[in-house]
């Protein structure tokens, strides 16, 4: 087969490089995206570190952002938010958190 390198790449402008990445490697469908949402849905396991957590919602906003379709941080944000509370195991600190949360991001 034809790898890396034997595809004629050396006669392609930079541009023509990117457009053929793009074209082959870029394209994101809706069900992709549909299926990102869902991943940042995932709970979380309290027997697992919490950087499984935040790897899981960096992970997906990365792969969005490639995607060119960034999530809002305040739904990143929402959705660490409601993978701790999912826990049912910080019910009293989350609690004194709304209540001192200065940005004022209610659930």
């Amino acid at each position: 087969g034809q790898g890396v390198g034997v595809r004629g790449f050396g006669t392609m402008t930079l541009s023509e490089i990117f457009e053929y990445m793009y074209n082959h490697y870029g394209v994101v469908s809706p069900l992709e995206i549909q299926k990102l949402s869902r991943q940042l849905d995932q709970p979380w396991n309290p027997n697992d570190p919490i950087e499984n957590l935040f790897k899981n919602i960096e992970d997906t906003a990365l792969f969005a952002i490639a995607a060119n379709k960034p999530f809002m941080d305040h739904s990143l944000i929402t959705a660490g938010k409601c993978a701790i509370m999912g826990t049912n195991l910080f019910r009293e600190e989350m609690r004194e958190y709304n209540r001192q949360n200065p940005h004022g991001m209610e659930d």
